[in-house]
């Protein structure tokens, strides 16, 4: 689904990502739902409306439809939407929450919340702060523009909630050497060697990573292929089989770049609890 708003207003500057821990439901403490509530709990405070596009399946479908007023074509965020709803902040906030919240085990609030609420946004006056498809959990952006210290208050409420965190829209870090760039995003790291070569490697499998001077490499540890499951495996194989096969060794430009790429996978194991080492920046290569 399209989002309108950012036809006139601001690209997303971060985004709420959430790691798919082992045996973690939505719901649970650690589950993404919870993590994506306790985020619209911070934003509904600098908000002024939210906009709903909600399918009539939705068991609260009728109190939404008669509590909310409908949005206009004209005024509607979400490109060629019906059924798009706005609640009104902060008046209208605890039936917000309602309709985002999941009892533990109620299944049909999961598929309520997950796929008949098909999307929302919280906007201001002035431009939008959040955008989520839930269906899509990949489309949790923010627009933090107009706010400096949105960020830290997000991730503040994020800290009770392992393996969640608001980070960049464009990822920690990226270079480029000897015409091959890569890119550390929040889960992955990425290699482009051309416009038809992308792989990416999952920071999951990920179990060390130091710089070896005076070279300017980094050394990445990795868990074998062997450790991940049949279908991860079957993906690779089908998909991109240069992702099942992390590099070890990866230049970059300089010593600075080094440590500060290095400095870069340190934040993000902190940000996402990540379990790898960062080993310290003045490693040898005989190591």
């Amino acid at each position: 689904m399209t989002f309108a708003a950012r036809d006139v207003a601001a690209e997303p500057t971060h985004k709420l990502v959430t790691r798919d821990l082992p045996g973690v439901k939505d719901g649970d403490p650690a589950g993404g739902v919870t993590a994506e509530n306790r985020a619209v709990g911070v934003l509904l405070e600098y908000g002024d409306a939210v906009h709903l596009r909600v399918d009539s399946k939705h068991g609260q479908f009728e109190t939404i439809r008669s509590e909310f007023a409908r949005v206009p074509e004209s005024e509607q965020v979400f490109v060629g939407s019906e059924r798009v709803y706005r609640a009104s902040l902060p008046g209208d906030r605890p039936l917000v929450e309602s309709v985002l919240e999941i009892s533990a085990g109620d299944t049909a609030e999961w598929v309520d919340r997950t796929f008949y609420l098909d999307a929302f946004a919280i906007l201001t006056d002035e431009s939008w702060l959040y955008h989520s498809i839930p269906h899509e959990t990949h489309i949790r952006e923010c627009n933090a523009s107009e706010h400096d210290e949105l960020v830290a208050a997000l991730n503040e409420t994020l800290e009770s909630v392992p393996g969640s965190a608001v980070v960049p829209a464009d990822g920690f870090v990226s270079w480029t050497i000897g015409g091959v760039t890569y890119e550390l995003d929040w889960d992955s790291l990425h290699r482009y060697a051309g416009a038809d070569s992308h792989a990416m490697y999952d920071l999951e499998r990920l179990q060390r990573v130091c710089v070896q001077t005076p070279e300017a490499v980094l050394r990445l540890d990795w868990s074998p292929a062997s450790a991940e499951s049949l279908l991860q495996r079957a993906w690779w194989w089908v998909v991109n089989s240069e992702s099942a096969t992390p590099p070890t060794r990866v230049r970059v430009p300089d010593g600075e770049r080094a440590n500060a790429v290095l400095d870069a996978f340190d934040r993000l194991r902190s940000a996402l609890d990540y379990s790898y080492e960062v080993g310290n920046s003045d490693r040898s290569s005989d190591e």
